[in-house]
């Protein structure tokens, strides 16, 4: 409790004391604490996706492999007729 209201006297004070230098120093800051945030957050799902079932993963190995499949079935070229019948 007591941390919570240093934290509260120092955000009023932020907002309503704090000289222009002071308030871009922090508004630095809060930029690299949010970006370390976002980051350990990022490790975090990666290890919670590492942690999966290796069924998944070979599922979506196998979805990559039939997109691939299908975009060069689609990319085939049509060969023209011959006059001809071929028995």
């Amino acid at each position: 409790m007591f941390y919570a209201i240093i934290a509260v006297l120092l955000l009023m004070y932020y907002i309503f004391v704090a000289p222009k230098t002071v308030k871009n120093t922090m508004n630095m800051i809060s930029v690299v604490a949010i970006v370390a945030f976002l980051m350990v957050l990022a490790g975090m799902t990666f290890i919670k996706i590492i942690q999966s079932p290796p069924e998944i993963f070979v599922g979506l190995g196998m979805t990559a492999v039939g997109c691939y499949a299908l975009r060069d079935v689609l990319r085939l070229t049509v060969r023209p007729k011959n006059k001809r019948n071929r028995h």
